[in-house]
């Protein structure tokens, strides 16, 4: 008989089979539904090498799953590398080099970092991490202020101002923490300026990696790997993948003493280290082991509270990135406090995307973090108070008027914008602009002859005087050359709107009649017609041109 059931088909025939969902099919045997789970091949625990738990990844049925281990290189204290597969080593030296290179080119992604380290001052080193993804390339750096250190981050060659978003990246953060995150190649690479790390998938990059990061294939022996395929010491393959050729510096020589004294300093192994393995740690532990980053910390100078304090602060960033926040910085005893500016606060487990006076904003970016647990440490806005946009980055306690460069107006507010005066209206929280009120002047009479009544712009406002005609404000007229005929035109100059006189040189008439010629004369513009021949009509009206002095035998005899 067949299978009476609520799925579709409502009624089966013998033995027919349908899917209950993506990982359940059931069957009609003999009017039973019988439901089977999907079967999946057997899946053995994965260890990997980085100390990292595996990953589960599902197929795309949803239903069966394998182990993959996580590819994430992490780097701190300016010299402190941990590789993909968990390799732990120190290097250090003023160049730009590969953290991350394909093998064989698949997606177009590098990681590169450049170090400018000042040889006298090893506090002072900035670094700069470079993402270059296709055709897009997200550079990572310190700003240096006069109070502190900022982060910025510019996307073809543009500044950005997280959050911000195209086709193919996706960028987050906070003061303290950026994030760059590749949908496309499920990648993310996190920067704070002392510490970044780099996650790839598996899938992708598993045993196509190289530089200074590693290899990717949940194998440490082979992690030191050198441009030319070979293993080895981690300090000698890591020099060896310099983007440019790199100059080392020349350490200025120090002369000898003459005598030498021995101070024995007692083993200094820093309190706030212990933190690392303490209770405030604890809930990261099973996530990422914190036995690097220990090592680092106890191996940094005693006198130098920032190695330290770095050491804890790239731990806590791997954590976060696990999806576990640690409250670490009020455990220091003050040591590793971060100053936020006076209209902001501390938070360690902050919005990885803080909201702003713009819904668009926020609806747009909120709804992409990829999780709600997702946090990040900096400083946010105090209750009470809004951030007003990510470029302003002022805490305002209202969210409406908005000046003409888009910065922030509060109630009562008063600035100009162009030829307006605005105000930040107080009852409707919106801008109103009025025309600047010009001063009253009484207007000119302009008696004088020749004179007449022009306007002049005078910033926003608009002045009225007298000027002559010819475009100059004077008292003198104007007078024409001797030989020119002048005449007041229609058009007016640009600058005093008066007509313009417009002259041209007089045209003389050099035509002379039989017998004359023109003469220049010295003291008039048009010379004269001159008699220079004579001129004789014989009685059948025949005009005869006779030069001075000539004689014509025939007229003679005529006459």
């Amino acid at each position: 008989s067949p299978c009476a059931t609520t799925l579709p088909p409502k009624t089966t025939p013998f033995t027919t089979s349908w899917n209950v969902n993506n990982c359940t099919t059931a069957t009609c045997i003999n009017g039973t539904v019988i439901e089977k789970p999907a079967v999946c091949p057997t899946v053995q625990p994965l260890i990997c090498s980085n100390g990292r738990p595996a990953n589960k990844i599902y197929d795309s049925s949803g239903c069966c799953f394998h182990y993959e281990c996580q590819c994430v290189c992490n780097v701190w204290n300016d010299n402190h590398y941990l590789t993909f597969d968990g390799q732990s080593y120190d290097f250090k030296k003023n160049c730009s080099y590969y953290l991350v290179k394909e093998i064989i080119t698949k997606y177009n992604l590098t990681v590169t970092v450049k170090y400018d380290c000042d040889e006298s001052n090893s506090s002072t080193c900035p670094r700069t991490l470079t993402v270059k993804y296709g055709s897009n390339k997200v550079v990572f750096s310190q700003l240096q202020t006069s109070l502190m250190v900022g982060l910025t981050v510019h996307v073809n060659d543009k500044r950005r101002y997280p959050a911000y978003s195209t086709s193919d990246l996706r960028l987050t953060g906070t003061d303290m923490v950026l994030e760059l995150e590749i949908p496309e190649i499920k990648t993310e690479v996190i920067y704070t300026g002392s510490s970044f790390s780099i996650q790839l998938p598996f899938d992708l990059f598993g045993g196509n990696t190289e530089g200074q990061c590693g290899t990717c294939d949940n194998s440490k022996p082979n992690d030191c790997r050198a441009p030319n395929g070979q293993t080895e010491d981690c300090l000698d393959s890591a020099d060896k993948w310099a983007e440019t050729d790199c100059v080392a510096p020349v350490a200025p020589t120090t002369p000898k003493p003459l005598f030498t004294t021995t101070v024995t300093n007692p083993p200094c192994i820093p309190a706030i280290c212990k933190l690392l393995v303490s209770s405030v740690f604890e809930p990261c532990h099973k996530h990422v082991s914190p036995d690097s980053y220990l090592q680092t910390c106890e191996s940094a100078k005693c006198n130098s509270a920032n190695d330290t304090c770095s050491s804890l602060a790239a731990y806590a960033v791997a954590c976060a990135e696990a999806g576990v926040c640690i409250n670490w910085r009020n455990e220091t005893n003050g040591q590793c406090e971060h100053l936020c500016p006076s209209d902001k606060v501390y938070m360690a487990c902050g919005s990885t995307v803080e909201p702003t006076c713009n819904e668009r904003y926020n609806d747009k970016f909120n709804a992409g973090d990829k999780s709600t647990t997702s946090t990040k440490e900096g400083c946010f806005c105090s209750n009470g108070t809004t951030l007003f946009n990510p470029v302003y980055k002022t805490c305002v306690p209202h969210c409406d008027c908005v000046g003409p460069d888009g910065s922030p107006k509060q109630p009562g507010e008063t600035w100009t914008d162009g030829c307006s005066q605005c105000e930040c209206d107080s009852s409707s929280m919106m801008s109103q602009c009025q025309p600047v009120q010009c001063p009253t002047v009484p207007t000119p009479t302009c008696s004088e002859p020749g004179q007449q009544l022009v306007n002049k712009t005078d910033g926003c406002c608009t002045n009225q005087s007298c000027a002559t005609a010819g475009g100059a404000v004077t008292q003198e007229p104007f007078s024409p050359g001797p030989c020119q005929e002048c005449y007041c035109s229609h058009d007016t100059d640009p600058v005093t709107k008066l007509n313009i006189i417009k002259c041209s040189a007089i045209v003389c008439n050099t035509s002379c009649s039989e017998g004359y010629e023109y003469e220049s004369e010295a003291d008039s513009c048009c010379g004269t017609c001159v008699q220079k021949s004579c001129i004789f009509t014989t009685p059948d009206n025949t005009t005869h041109v006779l030069q001075v002095r000539s004689f014509s035998p025939s007229l003679d005899r005529d006459g």
